[in-house]
């Protein structure tokens, strides 16, 4: 499905979105993250957020960890679990499982969120390719 860039979409933003945009700068996210930053509609979960934090930390130091993180909190609202979350994501790695994709229990989780939330989880993460409710950019 194609976006309509005059719709105030809210998506859940991965990770892998996340590290596309603020770490490689890729530019095929420009356009999401220019809306998000926009609309202030969007979401990140408190997993999404350790992920990143810990990945920029390792790889980059504190300071860029800080600053990245920083930026992500300002426009994103962080989407919390709770039990419904929990079942749904463990079912979910479940299904996934089965059909030979290993998705990670973070990217279980923020699907979750996604679904029951009613947002659009933004990705490029390859697992996801194909699936219901996600918009993939590479």
């Amino acid at each position: 499905m194609e976006i309509d860039w005059g719709e105030k979409l809210p998506f859940l933003v991965d990770t892998y979105a996340l590290m596309e945009w603020f770490v490689w700068n890729n530019q095929n996210y420009k356009r999401y993250f220019e809306h998000i930053q926009q609309n202030q509609n969007s979401y990140v979960s408190e997993i999404t957020l350790v992920e990143l934090f810990h990945h920029i930390f390792h790889n980059e130091g504190k300071d860029d960890a800080e600053i990245i993180y920083s930026s992500v909190v300002n426009y994103l609202n962080i989407a919390k679990m709770d039990e419904e979350i929990i079942k749904n994501s463990g079912m979910f790695r479940s299904e996934m499982l089965k059909k030979k994709k290993s998705l990670s229990y973070a990217d279980c989780i923020n699907y979750s969120i996604a679904k029951k939330m009613n947002l659009k989880l933004l990705t490029g993460d390859e697992d996801f390719r194909g699936i219901e409710n996600v918009e993939f950019v590479k």
